[in-house]
């Protein structure tokens, strides 16, 4: 082992060859997409039954991430060339034959880690091993749409002839081990050459109010509720740099790799690398140390009470203790563990690189999201109103200075793409303010941005005197999907956004605090709030008072 904590020497044996080897696929290799996948994958040594759907895995060892290629080109952002079709199921990244290489990685306080690392040191070939991975983990990250009955909840692979390798890099949460394989059977699902069309059909809605009035908006803003108060953030997260690049390489090892970049340094088609044994961190951020990530001050940010717990006594079940905050206009129990995440990252806050381009494209892009708040019988205080969240496909309308024009009519989409994600809310109005109780999900769609799924969403929605709104919608995301979020474009994002794939990787992971998994016991949610702000609009009569979706569903199967 050398002193800077690293043994292994990689697939391509000195790490001389290794960096030439790295360049050239940069520069002349055609390189294969892979998939961000983080979140449990399986691995069990030898033969083994494939478990029947829907069941654990008693007996394998657990990955936390893991990819299928060595040099990956950065997955496409769909939607920037042609229009974005939600309505596809994206086949795994494994290969269909043949050798290959597979890189996983371990956390370290479990058990298989121990096991891994003593056939690993030993040096001894594996015969066979089969690996599972989920196949919704496995899809690319901008796709929506009911999964095809014909598409296992797992794909379960043979690999044959193993050689393993294990580079450390001394107090990382996680264990990096690269799997090179002679041949690859896929055992429950045949290998495709394109991704899959799907079909999905218009949500269930059921009937509005007859009676009452109705405001619909147009929504012009949706963004994470990350911007607490200006001085919030003593320091800024950074990107990662050149030290981060040859934190585990030798003096002689860097002097060579700074002759083989030059004085532009490393670019962000490197940066991702910088695991040890040039794994990607990237895609497995736990195998490298914490870099430590920097957390905002202060105690008011928006938000919900979704927990039904202000901090002081012991937490409810499913529900990891956390610092709850106040909200600006006095409410306590805040939950927004996404804002001690995010809060610090400049190219996320309201102002930021992502909000502003994500919400430039939806205002000349499309679908439109739109709110109809139905059943009003008084505009200050309404014991039940209904609330349905729509899409359009029409452009947003604004004027040629590039603002959103209020009273215009939109058609509500038709397309199943959208329609399967129209929501309704049951809520009432207090003081001027719509409040919905939670349902169980919201999928909010963006035009060439990754889309945002809100488990146990709730709205808020302040009716302004112009005749516009503004408010929140609250709920946990899935903290493991919104890594992939960030992190599925490689070290490109770090760079822009400002951050460090491992950092973000932990803090989130130790934010995590709803969504417990009932069988592991794991907190899979992250407590967040988006703001949404909107102009006032209409929407064509043709949906009817009733059963929109399903006349929905009828137009379109008849298109």
């Amino acid at each position: 082992m050398s002193a800077d904590g690293i043994s292994g020497t990689g697939r391509h044996g000195p790490l001389v060859h290794r960096i030439w080897a790295a360049l050239a696929a940069v520069l002349f290799v055609q390189c294969s997409p892979a998939a961000a996948y983080i979140g449990p994958s399986h691995f069990r040594l030898g033969d083994a039954d494939l478990t029947p759907e829907g069941s654990g895995f008693e007996g394998w060892f657990r990955a936390e991430s893991h990819y299928w290629t060595q040099e990956v080109e950065l997955p496409e952002i769909r939607g920037i060339n042609a229009a974005k079709d939600d309505l596809l199921f994206t086949v795994p990244a494994a290969p269909a034959q043949g050798s290959g290489f597979l890189a996983i990685s371990i956390d370290k306080s479990r058990p298989a880690y121990d096991s891994m690392m003593d056939l690993c040191r030993a040096g001894q070939r594996i015969a066979r091993a089969t690996f599972a991975e989920s196949s919704e983990l496995a899809r690319h990250p901008q796709e929506h749409g009911p999964k095809p009955d014909s598409v296992p909840s797992h794909y379960f692979y043979r690999l044959k002839d193993i050689r393993l390798e294990c580079p450390e890099a001394q107090g990382a949460p996680e264990q990096a081990f690269a799997l090179y394989f002679d041949d690859i059977e896929w055992l429950n699902f045949a290998p495709l050459s394109k991704s899959m069309r799907i079909s999905a059909s218009a949500a269930e809605l059921g009937s509005l109010p007859i009676t009452g009035l109705s405001r619909v908006f147009a929504i012009t803003w949706f963004a994470a509720s990350i911007d607490s108060h200006p001085d919030q953030c003593p320091r800024m997260n950074r990107k990662a740099d050149d030290a981060d690049y040859f934190r585990f390489l030798s003096e002689k090892e860097v002097t060579l790799a700074r002759s083989l970049f030059g004085e532009s340094g490393v670019g962000p088609e490197r940066m991702a690398f910088r695991g040890p044994a040039g794994l990607n961190v990237a895609l497995m951020p736990g195998i490298v140390p914490d870099p430590g990530h920097e957390s905002p001050l202060g105690e008011v940010i928006n938000g919900f009470d979704l927990d039904k717990e202000d901090g002081a006594g012991p937490p409810p079940q499913g529900v990891r203790r956390h610092r709850d905050f106040m909200s600006p206009d006095g409410r306590t129990g805040i939950d927004n563990q996404l804002f001690t995440v995010e809060g610090c990252v400049e190219g996320l806050r309201r102002s930021g690189f992502l909000p502003t381009i994500f919400n430039e494209g939806r205002a000349v892009g499309r679908p439109t999201a739109l709110v109809e708040i139905s059943g009003i019988d008084d505009e200050h205080d309404d014991d039940e109103v209904i609330v349905t969240f729509y899409f359009s496909e029409d452009y947003l309308r604004r004027s040629p200075m590039k603002v959103a024009l209020p009273h215009y009519t939109y058609r509500i989409s038709r397309n199943p793409e959208f329609s399967q994600d129209f929501a309704r809310f049951r809520g009432r109005i207090v003081n001027g303010i719509v409040l919905t109780e939670p349902i169980e999900s919201l999928h909010v769609h963006e035009v060439t941005a990754i889309e945002t799924t809100i488990y146990r969403p709730r709205l808020r929605i302040e009716l302004l005197p112009d005749g516009s709104m503004k408010g929140l919608i609250g709920g946990y995301l899935d903290w493991r999907r919104r890594v992939v979020w960030q992190t599925f474009r490689a070290a490109d994002y770090e760079n822009t956004i400002g951050f460090q794939a491992p950092a973000i990787y932990n803090a989130m992971k130790r934010a995590a605090d709803g969504l417990q998994d009932p069988v592991t016991g794991e907190y899979n949610g992250i407590s967040a709030a988006f703001e949404i702000e909107g102009v006032a609009a209409f929407v064509t009569p043709q949906r009817g008072t009733g059963h929109f979706a399903q006349r929905a569903q009828i137009m379109t199967e008849q298109d």
